[in-house]
């Protein structure tokens, strides 16, 4: 699984999918993909 962060506040989620907006700041497409490392 991926976590994905914010590029604009640094929330991070993690999921499959991007999420096309960020539920702290509202920034719609901000996000990157950060690999989990096991």
């Amino acid at each position: 699984m991926a976590a994905w962060i914010c590029k604009k506040c640094g929330y991070t989620k993690e999921g499959r999918c991007k999420p096309k907006k960020c539920p702290k700041c509202g920034a719609n497409e901000a996000f990157v993909k950060e690999e989990k490392i096991v």
